[in-house]
């Protein structure tokens, strides 16, 4: 597989890796230094963080297990490829996932986060949901 091109060939890990680079670039212009804020204001607790989300526009944030499962959804699609009908395809999804588990390794560097997709708007879905589970 090249890296300029990916299809629904690839596979699970093909993909991870190539839009594990995709969610990096995206956050780094700027949707992590919002992050970044909110920790901040959370003073690095986890519980504090994911409720003080909902504060942001468009973001939905919930704790379903104090501690260690959270919930994260997105309630439009925020890819600028996708906005502007670059791209379609649900697989991009996965460049959110991505990006999820980038912004939170940068927040949290101690802690090992396992981000599983719900379901998603290019799925069908009315919004975004990522399910957030925090290991050591």
């Amino acid at each position: 597989m090249k890296m300029g091109v990916i299809h629904a060939t690839a596979t699970p890990e093909q993909r991870s890796v190539f839009f594990s680079e995709c969610g990096r670039n995206c956050v780094n212009g700027g949707t992590l230094s919002v992050y970044q804020q909110l920790h901040d204001r959370a003073q690095g607790d986890m519980d504090t963080f994911f409720q003080m989300a909902n504060e942001l526009q468009g973001v939905r944030g919930g704790v379903v297990e104090k501690g260690r499962v959270y919930r994260l959804v997105f309630l439009e699609c925020t890819c600028k490829l996708c906005k502007k009908g670059y791209v379609t395809t649900p697989l991009l999804c996965e460049c959110s996932r991505q990006s999820v588990i980038y912004s939170l390794q940068c927040l949290w560097k101690e802690k090992h986060f396992t981000v599983t997709l719900c379901h998603s708007i290019l799925r069908g879905g009315t919004d975004c949901e990522m399910r957030i589970e925090v290991g050591k």
